[in-house]
């Protein structure tokens, strides 16, 4: 066996496994879940005809959790979590909200990681301010 014949797979799997671990997500992919799935309680961009059970989470990527909407009511538990929502604490919650933070009122997982990381990308690519 040729150090050629051993590398060349090697490198071709370790290529592919950093480009899954990078993957960002699919943002499209991710508004469809929202729309589908979060919807009823949120609103992600302005004007998207979101719920008001929850609060808007237009601007949420990057902001400090539990503030954000004047209008809704944060649970004490989510504001002293003195999380930020990055890419990581946002696939943390939004895997297991009441693990990650005890005392939410988010009742609601994404149990997939693929959709995690779709509606994720869906917060990024819209940005936005919250009200």
């Amino acid at each position: 066996m040729s150090i050629r014949s051993f590398l060349v797979p090697l490198i071709l799997i370790t290529v592919g496994a950093v480009a899954d671990a990078a993957d960002p997500g699919d943002a499209a992919a991710g508004k469809a879940y929202f729309t589908q799935t979060c919807r009823q309680c949120h609103s992600a961009e302005p004007g998207d005809g979101g719920g008001e059970i929850g609060p808007s989470l237009v601007g949420v990527y990057g902001r400090p959790a539990g503030v954000g909407d004047a209008r809704f009511d944060y649970t004490k538990a989510l504001m002293a979590s003195k999380l930020t929502w990055t890419r990581e604490t946002l696939d943390r919650f939004l895997t297991d909200p009441g693990t990650t933070v005890p005392g939410t009122t988010m009742a609601l997982p994404i149990p997939a990681k693929q959709d995690r990381d779709n509606v994720i990308a869906y917060f990024q690519a819209v940005g936005g301010t919250a009200k």
